[in-house]
C-alpha cells in the first residue's frame, strides 16, 4: 500500500498537472480582456503592459504553446498545432467569425516587435494537419478596443525604485561662456566662468484611454528630478542697461525613449540653460556666484487635471558670493534653469502630448543709491526697501534665493507647483569687504 509521503507526492503531481492543463486550455480560449507584455532587451531598464477590452473576443497565438507554424497573408492567417488536443480546443472553441487574432511570429504577420491584429471572418480546419486556416483582415488598436490601459515602469526587482526610465547627466564646460554677443551691447560684456551641471531624471507613467468616451481618462507621469549646478557670472558695463535677461543654452540630452511600438511612444528630454539678469545705470563690474544642488524633486504630472498635479521633496542647499567695484545702482541676478520635458504619442497621434517640468534657482542681487532703483525680476521676488536713511558709503545692497518649479502641459495649463524665496542679505549699507556677501544655506 502506499505511503502517505507518496499518496501526497502523486496529489500535488496530479494538482500540477491541472493547473497547467488549465492554463494551457485558458489561453486557447477567447477573452475581451487581454494583456500584451513589452520589455526592453535589458528587462532592468524599462517594461510596459497593455491592459485591452477589445470590441471582439481576442486569442493570443504567442501564449499557446504548442502552436509550430503561424503563416500570415493579406487575406488568412494560418495556424498549425503540434498536437491534437489544442487543436480541437480551439475547433471547439474559436467562433466561426467576429472574433481576433494577435501575433508576434514576424513574418509576413507582424513587424519586428510590433504584434498584428486580425479579424477573423471565416474558420477553416483541416484534421489531417491540424491546421487552421482563418480568412482574416488587419485591424489596428485604434479599430478594435473599447478600453486601453497602459502602465509603463521599471522592474521591481532592481535595487531602485519603479521607473520607466532612469538617466544621469553631467557637464562640465569649461573656461568662459560670452551671453552677450549682440552688436547693440558693444560696451556689456556678461561671462560665465566654468559653468558645471548635473543631476539625475527618473519618469514612469500610467494611461487610461476609452474609446466610448473618444479621450484619455487617466493619465499622469510621476518624475524624480535631481540638480546639481554652479556658475560664476561676471559684469563689465561701460553705459546703462535695462533690465534684460542674456542666457547660454550648453546642453540638450534626449533620454532613452520609451516606445510601445504601434501602441504608445514616450520621448523624455532634458533642457539646461544657464543665464543672468542685468541692469545697470553706468559703469561697473559685478561678479556674482551661485552654486545650488537640489537631489529630491517629484512631481506627480496629472495631464489632465492641473489641480490633481503634486509635488514634494525640492530642498535646496545652495552657496554664494557677490562684489561689486562702483557706487551704482545695479541689478544681476544669475539663473540656472533645468526642464524635464516629455513628448507622448498615442496610437500614431490619437492623443500628442508634450508635459514637463521647469527647476529654476536664482540669486537675485540689488545694489541702490537712493532706493528709487527698479528692482523688479523675472522671478517676481519683492525685496524690502533700506531702513537706514544713509549708508557711508552710499549704497545698498539687498540679495535673496529664489527657487520656483513650476509645471505645464502644452495644450491645457502652466502651473507653478512649488516656491522658495529666501532672504539673504536684508536690504542694508554695502560694507566693500571683498567677499563681503556670501555664504551658503
Amino acid at each position: 500500500m502506499p505511503s502517505h509521503t507518496a499518496l501526497l507526492e502523486l496529489a500535488l503531481r496530479d494538482s500540477r498537472y491541472l493547473v497547467s492543463l488549465f492554463s494551457i486550455i485558458e489561453s486557447i480560449i477567447p477573452q475581451t480582456n487581454v494583456t500584451l507584455r513589452y520589455a526592453s532587451v535589458n528587462e532592468t531598464e524599462m517594461t510596459a503592459w497593455v491592459n485591452a477590452t477589445m470590441k471582439y473576443p481576442s486569442v493570443l497565438l504567442e501564449d499557446i504553446d504548442s502552436i509550430t507554424k503561424v503563416d500570415c497573408s493579406t487575406s488568412s492567417v494560418d495556424i498549425t498545432f503540434g498536437n491534437t488536443a489544442d487543436y480541437e480546443e480551439s475547433f471547439a472553441t474559436w467562433p466561426s467569425s467576429s472574433f481576433l487574432l494577435f501575433t508576434n511570429h514576424l513574418g509576413d504577420c507582424d513587424t519586428e516587435n510590433e504584434r498584428g491584429l486580425y479579424v477573423v471572418s471565416r474558420m477553416d480546419f483541416n484534421n489531417d494537419t491540424l491546421t487552421v486556416t482563418a480568412s482574416t483582415e488587419k485591424s489596428t488598436f485604434d479599430a478594435s478596443c473599447d478600453e486601453m490601459e497602459i502602465a509603463f515602469t521599471k522592474p521591481s526587482s532592481t535595487t531602485t525604485s519603479k521607473r520607466e526610465v532612469t538617466q544621469t547627466f553631467l557637464g562640465d564646460f569649461p573656461g568662459t561662456l560670452s551671453l552677450s554677443d549682440s552688436p547693440t551691447t558693444t560696451k556689456l560684456s556678461i561671462s560665465v566662468e566654468s559653468p558645471s551641471l548635473g543631476g539625475s531624471l527618473a519618469v514612469s507613467g500610467h494611461l487610461h484611454y476609452s474609446w466610448f468616451h473618444l479621450k484619455p481618462t487617466s493619465f499622469y507621469v510621476d518624475i524624480d528630478l535631481s540638480l546639481s549646478a554652479s556658475a560664476n557670472v561676471k559684469v563689465v558695463a561701460g553705459l546703462a542697461y535695462d533690465n534684460d535677461v542674456y542666457t547660454f543654452s550648453p546642453a540638450s540630452v534626449s533620454v532613452s525613449a520609451f516606445s510601445i511600438p504601434g501602441i504608445l511612444d514616450v520621448g523624455p528630454r532634458l533642457e539646461f540653460s544657464l543665464g543672468v539678469e542685468v541692469a545697470v545705470s553706468g559703469e561697473v563690474d559685478i561678479s556674482a556666484d551661485l552654486s545650488a544642488t537640489i537631489a529630491d524633486g517629484n512631481i506627480h504630472l496629472d495631464l489632465l487635471d492641473s489641480d490633481k498635479t503634486t509635488t514634494s521633496g525640492w530642498k535646496p542647499v545652495y552657496t554664494h558670493e557677490t562684489n561689486i567695484s562702483a557706487t551704482i545702482e545695479a541689478q544681476v541676478n544669475p539663473f540656472v534653469a533645468l526642464t524635464a520635458a516629455i513628448g507622448v504619442d498615442f496610437l500614431s497621434g490619437l492623443l500628442d502630448l508634450s508635459a514637463g517640468v521647469t527647476a529654476k534657482p536664482t540669486l537675485i542681487n540689488v545694489f541702490t543709491v537712493n532706493g528709487e532703483f527698479d528692482i523688479s525680476n523675472t522671478a517676481n521676488v519683492t525685496l524690502p526697501a533700506p531702513t537706514e536713511t544713509t549708508c557711508v558709503n552710499g549704497l545698498w545692497f539687498s540679495s535673496a534665493f529664489a527657487f520656483i518649479v513650476d509645471a505645464f502641459v502644452t495644450q491645457f495649463y502652466t502651473v507653478e507647483l512649488y516656491r522658495l524665496d529666501v532672504p539673504i542679505y536684508e536690504s542694508g549699507c554695502w560694507s566693500w569687504a571683498p567677499g563681503a556677501i556670501n555664504g551658503s544655506s
